[in-house]
């Protein structure tokens, strides 16, 4: 065996396991399809690297919901995000707390990946690059794993690959493919965490520069209401509230439907009406003056007011005609993957075939936002690697 453990893909998930490995003194290879490693984990929060969210492992678990929660409730108890903050910590890479998400204290996400390519480093783990993985085969005591430019045996093998979203990171959907040649049942992929568009000719397509609403509820058919924040750009809706949205959708297998928002929640129709009629007796016919009276930023309400006889109550539930995602390719995250009931949740190995663990995006798990993500990522690889301890 040329090798203990073979980690494919060098992503958040692959990066931490191979860490993890490295202090537990099992001889490891990390392989990745690109030029160099964790290009997905610099883009989340925009390179900020939200990698967790405070709570208990109650908490983060009802924020995942079912089937995750269920699945990941092993890893995240053992390794929730303030023992990930912990681990940071104690490798010399300060944290820091805004509202309820964690961050490294630079916020930058490069920190982070220093971090973990620096462990490797030091603890004389390869990573070999440009190496895209073509097959897995279960031989004698272990896998050979072949590339178009090497063949190597070990006795375990971890898959780290991701899912189907943001392909150019090295993102292809390899874990649903290694899968299904193994025989292992998979999900099909939908887009998670994904923006939509409007219409042209819709209200909230303000054109070029970036509006933010801080608070906002999002509502499809079959939704519940989701709060979260609004970021308007170019006719193209984004932030928690909206992806939040969309995740539940797919988690459900619903069509996008009848998506209103709700600008102003917390506040009643009934009390708005009254600030409505302060309003007019104050600006007249003015309904960019009256809309930014109540609460709406200057550029929103200057749009609405080119609608005449707008309802009030749309502020409640505007409707976003003809919405529709984007593709899955833009997606925050993949909803879908490799099936959970193949892995067993307590140790991350599969039931079928001793010796092939997974972690993280490959897996049919995903999170809200808010850091939860790259918690799951990092919990399900600590404990895929404790289970090889084991």
């Amino acid at each position: 065996m040329n090798t203990d453990l073979l980690i494919i893909g060098a992503g958040a998930a692959g990066l931490f396991a191979a860490c993890q490995a490295a202090f537990a003194g099992i001889r490891c290879v990390v392989l990745e399809r690109r030029s160099r490693a964790g290009i997905k984990l610099l883009m989340c929060a925009n390179n900020r690297c939200n990698f967790g969210h405070l709570g208990s492992a109650d908490e983060l678990l009802a924020a995942y919901g079912e089937p995750v929660a269920s699945f990941l409730s092993p890893a995240v108890r053992a390794m929730p995000s303030t023992a990930v903050a912990r681990w940071f910590e104690r490798m010399g890479l300060p944290v820091k707390r805004n509202g309820q998400r964690l961050y490294p204290a630079s916020e930058r996400g490069d920190d982070v990946l220093h971090l973990f390519l620096d462990i490797l480093r030091e603890r004389q783990v390869p990573v070999v690059y440009h190496c895209s993985v073509e097959d897995i085969q279960r031989i004698e005591g272990g896998f050979r794993v072949s590339s178009a430019s090497l063949q190597l045996e070990c006795k375990r093998v971890l898959l780290a690959v991701g899912g189907c979203s943001y392909p150019k990171t090295g993102s292809m959907g390899d874990g649903m493919i290694f899968a299904e040649r193994l025989g292992l049942k998979t999900e099909a992929p939908r887009a998670g965490l994904v923006a939509v568009e409007c219409r042209q000719d819709d209200a909230l397509n303000l054109g070029r520069g970036e509006l933010e609403l801080p608070e906002v509820t999002a509502t499809g058919a079959g939704t519940p209401a989701i709060p979260g924040n609004l970021v308007l750009e170019e006719g193209v809706l984004r932030g928690s509230a909206v992806y939040d949205l969309t995740r539940f959708l797919a988690r459900k297998n619903l069509p996008l439907k009848n998506l209103t928002i709700d600008f102003l929640p917390g506040k009643p129709l009934d009390g708005l009406s009254k600030r409505w009629e302060m309003l007019c007796q104050r600006h007249g016919d003015n309904d960019a003056l009256k809309f930014n009276g109540m609460g709406l930023p200057p550029r929103l309400a200057q749009s609405l007011a080119q609608y005449r006889d707008f309802p009030l109550s749309a502020l409640k539930a505007y409707p976003v005609m003809d919405a529709r995602m984007r593709p899955l390719r833009e997606a925050i995250v993949t909803v879908g993957g490799i099936a959970l009931e193949e892995f067993n949740p307590k140790t991350m190995e599969c039931r079928k075939i001793p010796g092939l663990y997974a972690a993280g995006e490959c897996l049919d798990i995903d999170g809200p936002t808010g850091g939860y993500n790259l918690e799951a990522a990092f919990a399900t690889a600590a404990l895929a690697v404790q289970g090889m301890k084991g």
